[in-house]
């Protein structure tokens, strides 16, 4: 279905997925997300378990009803472009096989509807592949399903169930196979999980190299404030002194910032003397000593008690407010400090926006309550993972342990796409043709204008824009998300605007 998006779509989602994004966040099309909810019959929203008297902007809701809302204004953008004389053309169950740039056009080979192939011409090619989860599996060979297209196929799940991943994508992935086995119920204000059998003996077991469990949603003023260290022009006074030392450069217009907003926080003694290295050990210490349940029932109560007094903690909200300007600067760093980011603040940055929906954590509590589930840290040394055939079983393989499952779930979400996956054969050979992979990230990096072009030809305008976000990451970590989507589609539209 065009317009839904794949991580909304019933193919790729349950009705138990939530959407960790609330309407407030979502740039609107031609009404707000909140907007369309409350225009919407309550039997239509009964049918994705919403009460109208809980709706609001801040809610999350389940990711298939985000999908029908996608479809809607999808649809009613094709009515506006064709009422203003444009010619439109839809074409659903439908893929592109391969994509070829000529001197003067792009050609498109298109598969339909009984393998009949087609070949279509285009001045301009906007490639907007979204999410990619054909995934090669982990290093070891081993293919594992993924929380949204294998875990969904997969006829049968556990009773032991591995989940790598323990944070957005993980949590769909126990959300999924927990409605395989029960159903969650709540009463008296509090969330319990009750399962079909009670002598069922599934377990679910999350596991990432630190074992943490994300932080619930915070509660904080939209549109974000301006930053006061971390300014466009910091960051270009920053930027102008060279890749060399320029992280540390960045670390301490961030530690500025930090310290400005929260003084008490930054005040703390295990913060004292941090550096862009050190910073995510000390943010993380006293999460990771604690019982991963405990600290976040803690997180959940006071994040709720925040959200209805409207009060934000301000460290958080100025880590949040920072990450698009590191996501901005990224391709500048030079190798090494790529890799120093990825090692430390990036961390940080990831576990501040990927905070979950009160109801997600609220689930995993239920969970845990009820004994199927927990949380092991698989260290940071390398890991195995092997799979024995008769009976199937999966092994995960560690400095210290070794755990056996039924099912094994590879939760680490969208990994970065390079050029070597581009899915278009004829494409993907002239932009190796055309490249210099002298880049620290991916060639394709170094190919795309500000518009997401493609200069295949120096100086040549260009033909194919890349508005694929899973190519995009190797160089803009934070990209992922619908403001990221937003982005991206002005500045396509202003390029081909330009161009036309």
């Amino acid at each position: 279905m065009a317009g839904v998006g794949m991580p909304y779509s019933p193919e790729f989602a349950t009705s138990d997925m939530l959407a960790n994004i609330g309407s407030i966040e979502i740039p609107p099309l031609t009404e707000s997300y909140f907007q369309w909810l409350q225009r919407q019959p309550d039997s239509f929203l009964s049918l994705y378990g919403v009460d109208r008297a809980s709706l609001s902007e801040r809610g999350f809701y389940p990711r298939l009803l985000l999908g029908m809302y996608f479809r809607d204004q999808f649809e009613r953008i094709l009515e506006i472009g064709r009422a203003k004389g444009h010619k439109i053309a839809v074409r659903e169950r439908h893929s592109v096989t391969d994509i070829a740039l000529t001197d003067d056009a792009v050609d498109v080979t298109v598969t339909g509807p009984g393998a009949r192939i087609e070949k279509l011409r285009y001045d301009r090619l906007i490639v907007a592949s979204g999410h990619d989860w054909q995934g090669a599996g982990l290093a070891d060979g081993v293919v594992l399903p993924n929380p949204w297209s294998g875990l969904i196929d997969t006829a049968v799940v556990g009773p032991k169930v591995g989940i790598i991943g323990t944070s957005l994508s993980g949590i769909d992935a126990v959300v999924a196979t927990a409605a395989r086995i029960g159903r969650f119920e709540r009463s008296a204000g509090q969330l319990t999980f009750i399962p079909h059998d009670p002598n069922e003996p599934m377990r679910l077991t999350m596991m990432s190299r630190s074992g943490l469990l994300p932080e619930t949603d915070f509660y904080c003023p939209l549109p974000y404030d301006p930053p006061s260290s971390l300014t466009p022009a910091a960051l270009a006074e920053a930027g102008a002194l060279g890749q060399t030392g320029l992280l540390d450069r960045l670390f301490d217009l961030f530690w500025s910032e930090l310290r400005n907003a929260d003084p008490v926080f930054t005040a703390q003694p295990v913060m004292q003397g941090v550096t862009a290295d050190t910073f995510a050990g000390a943010a993380f210490a006293a999460r990771a000593a604690s019982d991963q349940f405990r600290w976040a029932r803690r997180d959940l109560q006071q994040s709720l008690a925040n959200a209805a007094s409207r009060h934000t903690i301000p460290w958080r909200y100025a880590i949040l407010r920072m990450h698009e300007a590191f996501s901005n600067i990224y391709a500048s760093l030079s190798a090494d400090d790529r890799l120093r980011f990825d090692r430390g603040l990036r961390k940080v940055f990831v576990d501040n926006y990927a905070a979950v929906p009160p109801l997600s954590m609220e689930r995993l509590l239920a969970l845990a309550d009820a004994g199927h589930l927990q949380v092991r840290a698989l260290g940071h040394r390398p890991y195995r993972v092997a799979a024995t055939a008769a009976p199937r079983r999966f092994v995960v393989e560690t400095d210290q342990d070794s755990l056996t499952f039924d099912t094994l779930i590879d939760a680490r979400g969208q990994r970065a796409m390079r050029l070597k996956d581009l899915p278009y054969p004829t494409l993907r050979r002239q932009l190796l043709a055309s490249s210099v992979d002298n880049s620290p990230s991916d060639p394709l990096a170094d190919m795309l204008s500000p518009g997401f072009g493609l200069q295949i030809a120096q100086g040549a305008q260009p033909r194919i824009h890349l508005a694929a976000i899973s190519f995009l990451m190797s160089s803009q970590p934070f990209i992922q998300g619908l403001p990221g989507s937003q982005a991206i589609g002005q500045a396509v539209a202003h390029e081909v605007l330009e161009w036309c």
